[in-house]
């Protein structure tokens, strides 16, 4: 097992040592990211023991994120590559949660206040936990925090209510939004259910006096009562109007979201269904064997996107499959080691999104 004291922060019995530490660390920072946007104080720390003393053999120091062996290739190297592949509209862009994520303090030259935007994962769960009054624990566990909800209102309808209320409502696009829409990926897939990037697109439409749809959309449907065929994208998706995928719902579409812990169930069961009724069009899946991934605004803690991943990928040969980056400040120790130096899934690209993205904008719109 493994605890912090100070956080009051348990874990549950594991196998290993690495997995009860993983799991800890996990709920350490999801406390932790709550805690700042919640603007509450950070325990200073109090508890000391000599068995964890004794325990504490040199700890990485997460800020630093560094490889697992010296012989990586630099992510520089895997910048260069991106900013290539975007620049001839060869990428697909994966867009999560954390891309709403205000600027830190140090770099004021952008301006998104908490108040524009939506709140990400543990932040949303803690909205939902307090109306509910959850009684567990976890209740940064987004999942059964919302299973929770929905069971004691007994209404579907009022959960995805909450949900819009909270990530769509008086929410504007982040100057990171906006970047993204100017590097012009011809393939957007999303987990997210607002509408902030579909208005980024058409702000920009609007500012270039473009008067054609400025994007096209595809929202996942749960085929609950009825299959629906999937709307594919072009066999060349066109970057001045780019194909997005809401592969988990979208908020004007209530019965699309997924959410609950059964949502999620009914996701992976449709995801072998078979074309044209699978969740991804077949243009979309050859494309994701023939060009690379950008994952933006994603932590691959997060066990359902591995899942998906993997259920993208796992009929492929290794040499068939295109790379694929994620951006992420501090990615998982056990993760990163697992995902990009054994299996060799994932490259992470360890930056900041507001230092990593505007760089990426910077560089390749420079003149327009």
């Amino acid at each position: 097992m493994a605890d912090i004291p100070d956080l009051e922060i348990y874990s549950t019995p594991y196998k290993t040592p690495a997995e009860a530490l993983a799991a800890v660390q996990q709920a350490k920072e999801q406390w932790l990211a709550a805690a700042i946007a919640d603007q509450r104080p950070i325990p200073e720390v109090s508890y000391h023991s000599n068995t964890y003393d004794r325990a504490r053999v040199g700890e990485p120091r997460p800020a630093e994120a560094r490889p697992l062996s010296e012989d990586q290739p630099s992510y520089e190297d895997d910048l260069e590559y991106i900013k290539k592949r975007i620049a001839e509209h060869e990428c697909i862009l994966f867009l999560g949660s954390a891309i709403h994520v205000p600027p830190p303090p140090e770099l004021p030259q952008y301006q998104y206040s908490q108040e524009k935007a939506p709140p990400i994962g543990n932040q949303l769960s803690r909205i939902l936990a307090e109306k509910c009054d959850y009684p567990g624990a976890d209740w940064w566990n987004l999942q059964r925090v919302s299973q929770y909800f929905e069971s004691k209102t007994r209404s579907r309808y009022r959960l995805v209510e909450e949900i819009k209320d909270a990530v769509h409502e008086n929410r504007e696009p982040s100057p990171i939004l906006r970047m993204l829409a100017d590097l012009e990926f011809p393939i957007v897939i999303t987990t997210n259910y607002d509408h902030l990037y579909e208005r980024a697109l058409e702000d920009k439409a609007k500012a270039e006096n473009i008067t054609t749809e400025p994007y096209q959309v595809s929202v996942y449907n749960p085929n609950i009562k009825k299959k629906v065929k999937t709307a594919d994208c072009a066999r060349t998706p066109d970057p001045k109007q780019p194909y997005i995928l809401k592969i988990h719902g979208d908020v004007d579409t209530e019965e699309s979201i997924v959410l609950t812990d059964e949502d999620y169930i009914q996701f992976v069961l449709r995801m072998s269904d078979k074309p044209p009724y699978h969740p991804f069009g077949n243009n979309v899946l050859a494309q994701l064997t023939r060009w690379p991934t950008l994952f933006v605004g994603y932590s691959l803690m997060d066990y359902n996107l591995r899942l998906l991943f993997k259920t993208l990928r796992w009929k492929l040969d290794a040499a068939r499959i295109p790379p694929t980056y994620s951006v992420d400040k501090k990615p998982d120790v056990l993760i990163r080691d697992v995902w990009e130096n054994q299996q060799r899934y994932v490259s992470f690209i360890v930056l900041n999104l507001w230092d990593c993205i505007p760089r990426l904008h910077d560089e390749l719109c420079k003149g327009k």
